[in-house]
């Protein structure tokens, strides 16, 4: 049986969807595991042992609009997929697969039209957030007898670990031996501010006598370029930001002695390679670690606002505690790190 899954939306989002991978791969005798996220971000999930076949979605040439959604139909025809598990509904590649005659297809009833492109709808309401995402996910296998919950996400390095050791001493950085932090976040959730990364940079660094790594993507320059030019004149913080293919960012996260982040592609990816982390959550319920934490996970420890926040979906600039994530006090996030550290 062929079985395709498919998750074209964020880093974080195609983390979660992994125990769905291994699912599959352990409860369908002889599965054929297919799996479809986003050109750019599908070297995330390489090397993992539950995926026979990848596809990259391009929405922005290859695969965009109707047309490509046609083309892409094409190309998922000539792979004579029998079931598709679709966890994230987006048109185009909902379209795709009811174009590419694929006799069943499995998703969730968030969108008005779901019931028109799948043939097993779900009924979630993933706004609520009651679940985790990962688990979320696993639900939408039930249509195949599938309920197993208790799988956790992982992401798997290349075995060429020997030349990820090499960037980071050519960068000067002994693997185990450096902090990574990665400040930014597309704006996605609720962060902390450039003052609070740049405080606690500044207290990793002189703490531990460490390097400090810190990374991002171009869409987090602007915050990473002014938390770096405080540091011009401290060798030990490396800034990474923009020059770290996905490749590259799993390694420099799998050997770093702990990752700090906000809830974002690259701190999912440090929780699912196994590394000590320090996750920033926004208490907004949309927002919140019930739904977005590392999923089963042992080695993340959580950092939020004290308070009760009764905001579901965004940030109201009439709440009273509008500006909660700077109540968290760097202080705190280190001892949350040193608990992390011994674990």
């Amino acid at each position: 049986m062929r079985v395709l899954v498919s998750r074209t939306d964020r880093i974080g989002d195609l983390v979660l969807s992994t125990p769905v991978f291994e699912a599959i791969k352990r409860s369908i005798p002889g599965a054929h595991t297919l799996v479809m996220a986003r050109k750019g971000i599908i070297d995330v999930i390489s090397d993992n042992p539950f995926v026979d076949e990848y596809i990259a979605y391009d929405p922005y040439e290859r695969h965009r609009g109707a047309a490509g959604a046609v083309k892409l139909a094409r190309e998922l025809r000539q792979m004579h997929i029998d079931i598709a598990v679709e966890l994230f509904m987006s048109f185009y590649p909902a379209l795709s697969i009811r174009l590419a005659g694929i006799k069943r297809a499995i998703g969730p009833g968030s969108r008005v039209y779901s019931d028109l492109l799948l043939t097993d709808v779900i009924r979630q309401h993933r706004k609520e957030s009651l679940y985790n995402e990962a688990a979320y996910n696993l639900m939408l296998l039930k249509p195949l007898g599938i309920e197993d919950m208790n799988i956790r996400p992982h992401i798997y390095l290349s075995d060429n670990k020997e030349s990820c050791e090499r960037l980071l001493l050519n960068q000067g950085i002994k693997p185990f031996n450096y902090f990574v932090v990665h400040p930014g976040m597309g704006g996605s959730a609720k962060n902390l501010s450039v003052g609070q990364y740049t405080a606690l940079i500044r207290m990793l660094s002189d703490r531990y006598g460490l390097p400090v790594v810190i990374t991002g993507s171009y869409v987090d320059s602007a915050v990473t370029n002014r938390i770096t030019a405080e540091f011009s004149d401290n060798p030990g913080v490396r800034d990474m930001c923009c020059v770290l293919s996905i490749q590259q960012l799993k390694a420099v996260l799998f050997f770093a002695k702990a990752v700090i982040g906000p809830s974002t592609g690259p701190m999912h990816i440090s929780a699912a390679l196994g590394r000590p982390t320090v996750a920033i959550f926004s208490p907004i319920r949309a927002q919140s670690r019930t739904r977005w934490a590392p999923y089963l996970n042992n080695n993340t420890v959580v950092v939020e606002p004290g308070g009760e926040c009764r905001e579901r979906y965004s940030c109201n600039k009439n709440c009273l505690q509008y500006d909660c994530m700077q109540s968290i006090d760097m202080e705190d996030v280190l001892k949350k790190l040193e608990v992390v550290i011994a674990v």
